[in-house]
This record gives C-alpha cells, structure tokens and sequence, in this order.
C-alpha cells in the first residue's frame, strides 16, 4: 500500500527541518576553521545554541500546530442527528432494503437511521436481542464521487473490552485511526463475508475473547447503551490522541501504512497470557 499524501507531507517537512539543522551546524562549524579552540569558546557555543533553537521553534510550532488541527478535527463527543431518507438522493435504496431484510431474517431490530459524521454518509443502526450485538450498515459519500458502503458488527464485554467486525479492506485512513485505538478495543477486517458469515465469524471471535479473557458479553442492547457507549469511544479516542507523541503517532501511522494490520488486538494477547492462554 502507497503512503497517503498526508504521510508524505509531513516527513517531508520532518527531513528538512533535519536538513536545515545539519547545513546550520555545518557552516557554524566552517566559520569556526574546524578550530577547536574557537569551537570550544564561550561566544561560539552561545551561537551555536541560539542558532540551534532558531531552527528548532518553527519545527514544534510545526508539530503543536498539526496536532491541534487534528484534535480539532476529531468530535468532542458523538453527535446523534437522525437521518431523513429523502436527503440522501445518492444512497442505494435498493441495497438498503435488502441489506435491512437479511438483518431482520438473522433476528436483528432496527434502531434508529443517523447521519454520519464528520463528513457526508449514512447510517442504519440494529440491535440483536439474542446475540447481543449491534449493526451498523451505511453509505458514505466522498467528495470525489466514491461512495463507500460499510457493514460493522460489534459488542460491548466486561471490563471495557469491545470487538468489532468490519467488512472492508483495510484503508490509508485506517491509519491515522490506529493510532488513537483503544487497547481494549479489537477489530477485524473481513472484506470478502456476507452479513451471514459477518455475523458469525463475530461471534466465534467474540466467544473467543471471552473464553480467554474469563469475561461476559454486555446483555445491555438498549439504544440509551448504544448511545453511551458510542459517546464513551469518541470522548476516550481524542483523549488517547491528545496524549499521544506526534512523531510517535506518524511513524506509527506511517508503519501501519507500508504493512496494514487487518487485526487490532490491542491488549487482548497480553491479558490472555496473564491467565496461561496463548492467543
């Protein structure tokens, strides 16, 4: 996978500010004849330092900057508007009927439709009252045209655990996202199931964790949990971000591009070894 144009922006800036700094130590060091009593005296090294952090303070306002933007772009909380069906001219109301026929044969109850944000898309939420899990079905719709359709899958466990099934490849995107995971949240990609198999392999994923873990499924599928449940993502990813080292996070985002990880185990591999089971 190709690195996205925003990956490659910002190591470009990151290699000329290193560029920069070299050339500065280079030419100080040329002023000074190589000569170590020069390089060595007070006036020199005081000009050394000073040039030094005169090339350093553009690139952390650099770094402050971009991190503010992207915390700025991420939602202080999960913003619920309903979505109206007629304002949506570009959804497949074809595949959306279908798609809420199959859910309903499997035993699922629909929710609630609701506008995705930020951005432009759509989304049909459903709660299953036996397995105990939700489905969130959707469209978005890109500025260039694209319209990405999306099926997830995913239930609430003890002790904060959530797993989560997603039935599209991994994207660009996905990245930046990885970065500001929650390790107790786990997800997986699977672009190739049908809602059937989707649901299924969730579920023999899920009893899985479970097992592994000695926890229990959240029984609670009411829409008021749904709701908090997904506030409490949305608030606990920017605070993840928020805390998180810039450069660290790009390098790690930067890693996640060059070699996409189709599963996000987070802590689950550490917490099972604590109890003898190896994942």
């Amino acid at each position: 996978m190709k690195l996205s144009p925003g990956i490659k922006n910002f190591w470009f800036i990151v290699g000329y500010f290193f560029f920069s700094l070299v050339i500065s130590i280079l030419a100080l060091l040329w002023y000074g004849n190589w000569d170590k009593h020069i390089l060595l005296s007070l006036p020199f090294l005081v000009g050394f330092i000073v040039g030094f952090f005169l090339n350093l303070l553009p690139f952390i306002w650099f770094l402050s900057n971009l991190k503010s933007q992207l915390l700025q772009a991420m939602p202080d909380e999960w913003e619920l508007n309903v979505a109206v069906l007629k304002d949506y001219p570009l959804l497949n109301f074809t595949w959306l009927r279908e798609q809420t026929n199959i859910l309903e044969s499997l035993g699922f109850v629909q929710l609630m439709d609701c506008q995705v944000k930020p951005g432009n898309g759509f989304a049909r939420c459903f709660t299953h009252p036996q397995h105990y899990c939700f489905v969130e079905i959707g469209q978005l719709f890109l500025a260039d045209g694209e319209i990405i359709t999306l099926h997830t899958i995913f239930s609430a466990l003890e002790q904060d655990w959530a797993v989560g099934a997603i039935n599209r490849p991994v994207q660009n995107a996905d990245g930046i996202e990885y970065t500001w995971r929650n390790s107790k949240h786990i997800r997986t990609y699977q672009p190739h199931l049908n809602l059937d198999e989707l649901l299924q392999s969730h579920l023999n994923f899920r009893q899985r964790i479970i097992t592994d873990l000695g926890i229990y499924v959240s029984t609670d599928v009411s829409w008021h949990f749904y709701r908090n449940m997904m506030q409490q993502f949305t608030v606990s990813s920017k605070q993840i971000f928020r805390r998180k080292n810039l450069i660290l996070a790009m390098l790690e985002a930067t890693l996640f591009e060059l070699n996409p990880k189709s599963e996000w185990l987070g802590d689950y591999p550490q917490a099972a070894a604590k109890r003898g089971v190896r994942v």
